[in-house]
């Protein structure tokens, strides 16, 4: 049984709308101060960048010779490995009390830099699949820097209205990139694919993910040098990559149920994966003291203290 074309734009539709709006929710909450902290620590910004687009790629690639996949699983995960930024790593930067500021310009860094990296290098990264350099680099303008332009604007010209919204667009798009997974859940479980997509990706492609996933985060840590905020921030930097653009990417270029597959199943372990890693850091911060225990407060004004 084919998966109902309609479903499959509603599915696509939901990867756009989840990209605007998880860009915009970044650019709202940009200020030009955050904007210019990675500039003040050029060394850290150098090893950044190389880290991701070097060494991670460079990495997928590793993986890929020692464990063959399917082509089309195979070129989901070096689509996922050029794409670095994610939106949400000053969130996960801040929930751990670290460089938030260093983490929100560099992020921005990351996403300009992908939406330049992507068109030119994938052709030459995938190389037995055809990568429209012009229509990929049109989505990524379309769906990701002019909302991100747009909104940083916003931003710096009415900051109270940029406030509000801010929580708002935020909300928006932690619901639509669920909505993306149930949407395309259901299309795997209505195709012909679903039939042999998980004997595809098997146990083979699951150890791929997982390799990936932490050899990448492990890049970032060791690359990231000997103060620990600065391994937190590159860290997870190279270790959740920008699932946003990887789907503009996938939507810009490709039909194959795998690719988008395996993207979403990065995704998954990713966000799985990134919250053991940050639960680990948290609690040894809160044994150390460097984040403080939250206190219950009680009716009258009381701590909780006796």
């Amino acid at each position: 049984m084919v998966a109902n074309p309609l479903v499959s734009d509603i599915g696509n539709y939901a990867i756009w709308f989840f990209v605007i709006t998880s860009i915009a929710a970044m650019g709202l909450n940009l200020t030009i101060g955050e904007i210019l902290v990675p500039w003040k620590k050029k060394g850290l910004l150098t090893i950044s960048l190389l880290a991701n687009f070097l060494a991670v790629p460079l990495f997928a690639l590793l993986i890929l010779t020692l464990i063959p996949l399917e082509s089309g699983l195979a070129t989901g995960l070096l689509i996922v490995a050029a794409a670095a930024g994610a939106p949400s790593l000053p969130k996960a930067i801040s929930i751990l009390k670290g460089d938030v500021a260093y983490a929100v310009g560099l992020t921005l860094i990351l996403i300009l830099v992908t939406i330049l990296y992507m068109p030119i290098v994938l052709p030459f990264l995938i190389g037995d699949v055809s990568i429209n350099k012009s229509s990929t680099a049109l989505y990524l303008i379309t769906f990701m820097l002019i909302p991100l332009i747009l909104t940083m604007a916003l931003r710096a010209r009415l900051p109270e209205v940029a406030k509000r919204l801010h929580p708002v667009v935020s909300r928006s798009s932690d619901l639509s990139i669920i909505f993306v997974l149930l949407i395309h859940l259901f299309l795997l479980l209505t195709s012909d694919f679903t039939m042999k997509a998980g004997a595809v990706l098997g146990l083979q492609g699951v150890l791929v993910v997982i390799l990936f996933i932490l050899g990448s985060f492990l890049i970032g840590y060791l690359m990231g040098g000997s103060d620990r905020q600065n391994r937190e921030v590159l860290s997870f930097g190279t270790g959740f990559r920008n699932v946003s653009a990887a789907l503009v990417v996938v939507t810009a270029n490709f039909r194959d149920p795998q690719i988008i597959f395996m993207v979403l199943v990065i995704a998954i372990f990713g966000i799985i994966f990134m919250m053991v890693f940050g639960g680990a850091i948290y609690r040894k911060k809160r044994k150390e003291g460097t984040i403080p225990k939250l206190r219950m407060k009680w009716p009258g004004g009381s701590n909780g203290r006796r």
